[in-house]
């Protein structure tokens, strides 16, 4: 630093303090009396200063504390497993809280604070305010083999008239999404059984001779043995939408934030 330069910061510290730290003289500068009194304490600042930037540094290469995460129930196996084991493996300081939900309870869930990160459905054609799409699938109907007369890949909305359902007790954004489509159209769902859990609802499907609907990728992971037969709903077809927020509560931390960029690596294939 330019000696002018910095004999004006020398300058405006004494005025701040209030009195002189240097005597000159024509050999150079002595430290006054209160310049020796505060330097210990100047010292000390200057070293918890240095301390605080070198934690900072660590902590944005080894992020800590605890991150909730909310999520729907097909979202949430087998994400929360690998994610998890991504956090023991490059983030050991992050402590990982996940609790299923659905998707009314996940964005009830960010809007309270209870949740730093949310994953939830909707079936709209629009955008989520504050939300990143984070999975898009296609509906489509799982029954057990040879039960109904299912005929190739597709089926028409209509034909769901005709089959016994399981799906999730209301309130469900996907049992919403059915019931106003089925209104739109005339057709007339037959749900013979509400089941609260994706196991109840597979078990149904496997020994209770009944059909469900189910975004295509857990379809792919839940359904793909021999026992079932899959068909995507057409005429209308059904899209669902898996999106990721943060909550509004407060700022997202940089361990939410490290936990957001993995499960965007760790999303499944649509």
């Amino acid at each position: 630093m330019a000696q002018s330069a910095l004999s004006r910061r020398i300058a405006a510290l004494e005025r701040a303090l209030g009195g002189r730290l240097f005597h000159r003289t024509g050999r150079g500068a002595l430290p006054t009396d209160l310049a020796l009194r505060l330097q210990p304490r100047a010292r000390a600042i200057l070293a918890e200063s240095e301390a605080l930037l070198e934690e900072a540094r660590g902590e944005r290469a080894s992020p800590a504390g605890a991150v909730e995460l909310g999520m729907v129930p097909a979202a949430a196996r087998p994400t929360v497993s690998a994610l998890s084991l991504r956090l023991r493996e490059d983030y050991p300081r992050i402590r990982l809280r996940a609790i299923e939900g659905y998707s009314g309870q996940v964005e009830e869930w960010l809007a309270s604070g209870r949740v730093d990160i949310g994953l939830f459905n909707r079936y709209g054609r629009g955008k989520v305010r504050g939300a990143e799409l984070y999975l898009q699938a296609d509906i489509v109907l799982v029954a057990p083999r040879g039960k109904f007369a299912l005929r190739g890949p597709e089926m028409q909305f209509r034909a769901l008239a005709d089959l016994p359902l399981v799906l999730p007790p209301q309130p469900n954004s996907l049992v919403s999404a059915l019931s106003d489509l089925a209104h739109r159209h005339r057709v007339a769902l037959s749900i013979a059984l509400e089941a609260g859990s994706p196991a109840l609802i597979r078990d149904a499907v496997a020994n209770a001779g009944l059909c469900t609907l189910v975004p295509q990728h857990l379809a792919r992971r839940e359904y793909a043995d021999s026992g079932f037969t899959i068909a995507r709903v057409v005429k209308p077809a059904l899209h669902q939408k898996t999106w990721l927020a943060y909550t509004t509560q407060r700022p997202a931390s940089l361990a939410a934030r490290v936990v957001g960029r993995l499960l965007r690596e760790l999303a499944p294939a649509p």
